[in-house]
């Protein structure tokens, strides 16, 4: 009898564990964005010959995950921290400023390109992540661009992170600086991003 209680006993603790194992699987945890550890390269320009490249920061930001599977994501982007890195100062602080509609000139009006003044911030929204494809929604200059791009996401016992290398059109935004100029020449609309985002539980 005392065999049989102890076996009893095991098979009930096997059990809780199992199940306390599956219910820690289904729940969600939020894992908050590693500013200092995250980045985000940009490249663009008017030809594959003529582009310049450069970082843009993120503020703040979280994922929540059941498990391996994507709840929600969304993070906001320090637009006033664009920075070039493909030119020697004060050249490269000049072009920065030009992206960024601060340092207008007779060519670069204030609230050219990403305009700053008026738009400090952009905004990611992640949506479904599958089989390496990740929704992501980018709201810029108060307008909404949604695709679906390559990214791996993976998650572990101590954190997140989401690294990818996609391309944004953003044609759609109509904002000053991207329209074909009187000679021909426009400033492509298509920004190429290299992304690591790591996130801490």
């Amino acid at each position: 009898m005392k065999k049989t209680g102890f076996l009893m006993m095991v098979a009930v603790a096997l059990t809780a564990v199992s199940c306390s194992t599956e219910a820690e699987e289904g729940k969600e945890v939020t894992y908050t964005l590693d500013q200092t550890n995250s980045s985000i390269n940009w490249k663009g320009g008017m030809s594959a010959e003529y582009f310049h490249t450069g970082t843009v920061q993120f503020s703040k930001g979280s994922i929540a995950m059941a498990g391996e599977e994507l709840k929600s994501g969304s993070f906001t982007i320090d637009m006033n921290s664009i920075d070039d890195n493909s030119l020697e100062a004060p050249k490269s602080n000049y072009l920065s400023g030009h992206l960024m509609g601060t340092m207008p000139d007779e060519d670069h009006p204030v609230n050219m390109f990403f305009n700053t003044p008026d738009f400090p911030n952009a905004t990611v929204t992640l949506g479904a992540y599958k089989e390496g494809g990740l929704e992501i929604t980018l709201n810029v200059i108060g307008i909404s661009i949604t695709q679906n791009v390559d990214a791996t996401l993976s998650v572990n016992e101590t954190g997140a992170s989401i690294k990818g290398s996609f391309s944004l059109d953003l044609a759609s935004m109509n904002a000053p600086g991207f329209e074909t100029q009187a000679d021909g020449s426009a400033i492509s609309s298509l920004i190429e991003f290299d992304v690591e985002v790591l996130f801490t539980k």
